[in-house]
């Protein structure tokens, strides 16, 4: 075997995704490289030589064994269920590695032992017994808390708000910069290694997190922003991954059951890293979640692929169901077709796609300041300890995750029965998408200390934002299906530039003042965001395919057969 084979075979076994025959072929390789002139060393390496590549052949015999074993016992799943599987924790894995610093920070920065930076609602008076019961216990939890953190100065960083949020916003400053490359990447090569590498990777930049910011926060920031650029390919990756792989019909459902895996992994997250904290510490907290990412990323370059016709273990039926729903959908199969130009002044002079951009900036803008300082709002302002922290902010993403499969479900059942056209579905979605948990961010503005009331209108507020799986999530699969991983990565590029500002307009508002007046002000920031945006989307949203989802011989071919169509019927 030749080194320009050896390479070539390397490659081939990277988009098979057969590790065990890269590990043999980088053997080879350096048997070939460092062979030596002298006969008796030469003879030795020769023999090792001839004996990988008999391993090489019974690693492709292996995988055929695999692949034949699955089908018997796996036959009757259906692949893209299992795609849908995998999807899933990979969100979940996604969302732990970025989410996980929204709880861990609570723990890794300095909190003065002293009543002027007590939580006020826990130096409120007036309040009810039962209110000051909990109060009183957090009170002494969120005490012993700070003075097991004080007495390891060496881990617990003296960065001030402005620096908080600056560090929380850092993720969002590389996520906007990758999002239009990594939707054209999926389309042009294929999702399974492009999604995969942005949660594995996510995965290695939670492991080096601790070590970072005990450098210095600039360090910190700059592994914060480059793993925002790894993973920001990852949403438009699996949108143009479910543009090849699920029909029309389903997508709200896999978006709301998949996607918002993510929603979930916050829920899951924000517990587990709390208690995490409080056993072993923050720094361990960022190694486990970093370490699950790397091992899903194992079971997802093995069992997965880019498209239905490239899986080898998919039922026939199933692949030309799959092929002629998408086809029907707009999309086209034919291979040489995802090389072609994209239509870039088209997508920008759309309104229906203008109109998406808008609506996800809103939707973005009030989701990010859950994400990032909901944990935070319940520990400097309610007064919870950050061992209950994590139970308490994780039940409202339980809700939305809750809410997204009802949504999106309900979506489904509407539009196969025919009750209401795409486009009024997305409207009507869309409105309970934005327009409920703005409603809910008013009340919680206004309860005051009554943290039952303000958790409750949380869980409300985000059960109905599931709905945005059934509204602007989907829309751009029915506007442009060729084009669909691109334009999510142009709106969420776009949108991810502007709500990037939210941890920091919060940072500069809370300032020294974690006050109940100065987070009414932080909510009222989203409340007309949520709505203007809202209407934008309600007047200029589209269920249609448009005309520049096609190329002109695409079209030239769809007129002919129309022609034939015409003269055959008349």
């Amino acid at each position: 075997m030749s080194l320009s084979c050896a390479l070539t075979s390397v490659l081939q076994s990277l988009y098979n995704g057969t590790r065990l025959q890269i590990s043999i072929i980088a053997w080879l390789c350096a048997c070939h490289v460092f062979r030596s002139t002298d006969n008796e060393n030469n003879i030795i390496i020769s023999g090792l030589y001839m004996t990988l590549e008999n391993l090489l052949h019974i690693s492709d015999m292996g995988s055929k064994l695999i692949d034949e074993f699955l089908l018997k016992t796996m036959g009757w799943l259906p692949a893209r269920i299992a795609l849908a599987f995998f999807a899933w924790l990979g969100f979940i894995n996604l969302y732990m590695t970025r989410i996980n610093l929204s709880v861990i920070i609570v723990a890794m920065v300095k909190r003065n032992n002293t009543g002027a930076n007590l939580a006020p609602c826990l130096i409120t008076e007036n309040r009810t017994t039962e209110t000051s019961s909990l109060a009183s216990e957090n009170s002494t939890t969120v005490e012993d808390d700070t003075n097991a953190i004080l007495m390891n100065d060496e881990d617990v960083m003296d960065w001030d708000e402005t620096t908080q949020g600056l560090i929380l916003a850092s993720f969002f400053y590389g996520y906007a910069m990758t999002q239009i490359i990594g939707g054209r990447l999926a389309e042009l090569y294929g999702s399974k290694w492009l999604f995969g590498m942005t949660v594995a990777l996510g995965g290695v930049s939670a492991i080096l997190s601790p070590a970072c910011a005990r450098i210095h926060y600039g360090v910190f920031v700059f592994l914060r922003i480059l793993q925002g650029a790894l993973q920001g390919g990852s949403w438009p990756a699996m949108h143009a991954c479910i543009a090849r792989w699920i029909p029309p019909l389903e997508r709200p459902r896999y978006i709301g059951v998949v996607y918002f895996g993510n929603t979930l992994s916050t829920a899951i997250t924000l517990p587990i890293c709390s208690a995490i904290i409080d056993a072993y510490g923050w720094p361990a907290a960022f190694y486990i979640t970093g370490s699950l990412s790397i091992i899903w990323g194992f079971f997802w370059f093995g069992f997965t692929y880019s498209t239905p016709a490239e899986h080898p273990r998919i039922n026939r039926k199933e692949l030309s169901y799959i092929e002629e729903a998408i086809r029907a959908s707009g999309t086209t199969i034919d291979k040489a077709r995802k090389f072609s130009v994209v239509p870039w002044k088209a997508i920008f002079t759309s309104m229906p796609m203008i109109s998406i951009i808008i609506a996800d900036t809103g939707n973005k803008w009030g989701m990010t300041l859950f994400y990032s300082h909901l944990p935070k709002y319940m520990t400097n302002v309610l007064g919870f300890s950050i061992k209950s922290n994590g139970a308490i902010s994780s039940l409202p993403f339980a809700a939305r995750y809750i809410g997204c499969i009802t949504m999106s479900t309900l979506a489904d059942w509407l539009l196969t029965r025919r009750y209401m056209s795409i486009r009024t579905a997305r409207r009507l979605f869309s409105t309970i998408a934005l327009w409920c948990p703005a409603l809910m961010l008013v009340g919680a503005a206004y309860v005051g200390c009554n943290w039952k009331a303000i958790v409750s209108m949380f869980c409300v507020g985000l059960f109905f934002n599931g709905a945005i799986t059934a509204s602007v999530m989907v829309n751009h699969t029915d506007i442009a299906p060729n084009y669909a991983g691109t334009l999510f990565g142009i709106s969420n590029s776009l949108s991810g530039l502007i709500t990037f500002m939210v941890p920091v307009i919060i940072g500069v508002l809370t300032e020294g003042e974690q006050t109940i007046g100065q987070w009414q002000k932080v909510f009222w920031t989203c409340i007309p965001i949520y709505i203007i945006t809202h209407i934008i989307f309600f007047l200029f949203c589209s269920g249609t395919v448009q005309p520049w989802n096609y190329t002109d011989e695409e079209v030239r071919k769809s007129n002919e057969e129309n022609d034939e169509n015409d003269q055959a019927i008349s």
